[in-house]
């Protein structure tokens, strides 16, 4: 670049003030021509008719002459640049000052007055996770996901994707943002699990936006929260595997045309901000099993998926597994059957940092720690069906020493004495244990634990506890029972109750004959008549051993 000194420096105003001269020149030469034909023709004595001819001429000539003067020194007038106003300073507190009156190139973010420097123009700015090579049966929860954001009142608009661990909710918002990144100019994934590395990535994500520089010592937080208040394009920010609402609140942005997608394991969210992503349905799950192992026996990858509740990480695990060491999906089944616990640490998969054995390994620890009343629940609610138990009709009339009188054994008397009881501590251990999505959201006194979840937590104590807790089991869900199975106002607690009475009662208890009586008086014959066959071959085979 070349510099010019002050000399050679052109005056843009002697520039644009030639032009006028020009014009003014015009007009002056038009009338003294006019005035000279006026005062000296005449003097002249010349023929009237060559003075009128000549008159004639010179008003033509004067005419033609003026508009070409004047139309040359207006088009010059245009042409030339308009002089350049002198740069207005600009006045800012400077950056962590207290904000007073009104700001000139800056931005007020929570009480604290932060310089805004020139936003670059809307690019297409992306740092997000590597897309998902498989995502089977998510396209509905994809499309559900989508019409929400599309669909905010208000902007930034939140939604927090939250799940039991393992069931996929970092690939379905990474997909989001690589399926829909045509929507925004900006796309950033940001880790939340610790603020430490929060704050680090909103800095980058502030020098990347123009807002920070070396040696900056401004809250990178607020320099962000400040651009993107001023951004000119839609942009989207995800917050990957969050704590919970408090962890991130600070570093929400509380302004801007954008988006925000959390993934959490805690289910405390508000229902209008959170999406709970269930596991798989069936048909997805078998054919993304049958894809990742390599097998194409459908049957009896149909039955590993039942086995391990159609979750994402475990059947990644399975297919993984199944490649790598070539076993087929029935002798996988056979294996799960007799080693789960090695099993579910075996296997390598793709875009989980975690295995199902150690996924949930936190939440389990820091239950042990601070709520052992939960973990106790949850070791109870192992024991049962995994779909749909009635918490509150097993738990709330529920009499500890009417069923240590009864004669529970001593294992299972210590089992009961952790449990909650009462509707308050009940509710609290159920909040403990939905704040890591262990168990579903509680809907008219029911919940369910995934079919995984309950084999691991039953994996963590001794083979004598788990005994205990299925004694445990048994004696509450015997104490729930109406005692008038020909009632007809009594079948409704006996409908909640069959599947988890055919999964913790005895064979040949009294209990279950009562379930029998039920439904043969419901109408379920067929039921009935199959449960009671196994009742008296089970009471014949003992009573014959007996004598």
């Amino acid at each position: 670049m070349t510099l010019l000194s002050p000399r050679q420096t052109p005056d843009p105003a002697r520039r644009r003030r030639w032009p006028r001269v020009l014009a003014w020149s015009a007009a002056l030469v038009t009338l003294v021509g006019g005035a000279a034909g006026f005062f000296l023709a005449d003097p002249l004595y010349l023929p009237g008719e060559l003075l009128e001819v000549l008159d004639k001429r010179a008003s033509v000539i004067s005419m033609v002459a003026g508009l070409l003067f004047g139309g040359v020194g207006v088009w010059l007038q245009l042409r030339l640049p308009a002089p350049s106003s002198p740069p207005v300073a600009a006045s800012s507190t400077g950056s962590g000052s207290p904000a007073v009156g009104m700001m000139s190139g800056g931005m007020l973010v929570g009480q604290v007055a932060l310089h805004v420097p020139p936003l670059r123009a809307p690019s297409w700015s992306v740092h997000l996770m590597p897309r998902p090579l498989q995502l089977a049966g998510r396209d509905e929860a994809l499309a559900g996901l989508h019409d929400r954001l599309s669909a905010a009142l208000t902007l930034p608009w939140v939604v927090a994707v939250h799940g039991l661990g393992g069931v996929g909710k970092t690939s379905l918002v990474t997909e989001y943002g690589h399926r829909y990144l045509h929507e925004y100019q900006l796309a950033w994934h940001l880790p939340a699990e610790e603020p430490t590395l929060l704050s680090a990535a909103f800095a980058d994500l502030a020098a990347q936006l123009g807002a920070r520089h070396q040696a900056d010592a401004a809250d990178p937080v607020h320099q962000v929260h400040a651009a993107l208040a001023a951004y000119p394009g839609r942009w989207l920010l995800i917050f990957d595997n969050a704590p919970d609402a408090d962890a991130v609140q600070a570093f929400l942005p509380p302004a801007g045309s954008g988006h925000v997608l959390i993934t959490s394991r805690s289910g405390s969210w508000p229902l209008q901000r959170g999406m709970e992503l269930p596991t798989l349905d069936p048909e997805p799950a078998t054919a993304f099993l049958l894809q990742r192992s390599g097998h194409d026996d459908t049957p009896a990858v149909a039955a590993v998926v039942t086995e391990l509740g159609a979750l994402p990480l475990a059947l990644d695990q399975a297919g993984a597994y199944m490649a790598e060491t070539g076993t087929d999906p029935g002798g996988y089944l056979t294996l799960l059957t007799r080693h789960r616990t090695d099993l579910l640490a075996e296997g390598k998969p793709r875009g989980y940092a975690e295995k199902v054995t150690s996924t949930w390994h936190m939440a389990f620890q820091q239950l042990d720690d601070t709520n052992p009343q939960a973990i106790a629940l949850l070791r109870l609610l192992a024991c049962y069906a995994p779909e749909d138990i009635p918490y509150q009709l097993l738990l709330d009339d529920l009499d500890v020493d009417a069923l240590v009188h009864l004669g529970t054994g001593k294992g299972a008397k210590k089992q009961l004495g952790l449990l909650p009881t009462g509707r308050l501590q009940v509710n609290t251990a159920v909040t403990a244990l939905r704040r890591y999505c262990l168990i579903s959201r509680p809907q008219n006194g029911l919940v369910s634990v995934h079919r995984l979840v309950q084999a691991v937590t039953l994996d963590r104590v001794t083979s004598g506890q788990r005994t205990a807790w299925a004694a445990a089991a048994d004696s509450i869900l015997q104490q729930a029972l109406p005692g008038t199975p020909r009632a007809p106002g009594a079948w409704p607690g006996y409908r909640l109750l069959l599947p988890h009475a055919l999964t913790v009662l005895p064979p040949g208890s009294d209990a279950l004959l009562e379930i029998s009586t039920y439904l043969g008086a419901a109408g379920d014959f067929r039921t009935a008549r199959t449960l009671g066959r196994q009742l008296c071959d089970h009471r014949a085979k003992h009573r014959e051993q007996d004598d």
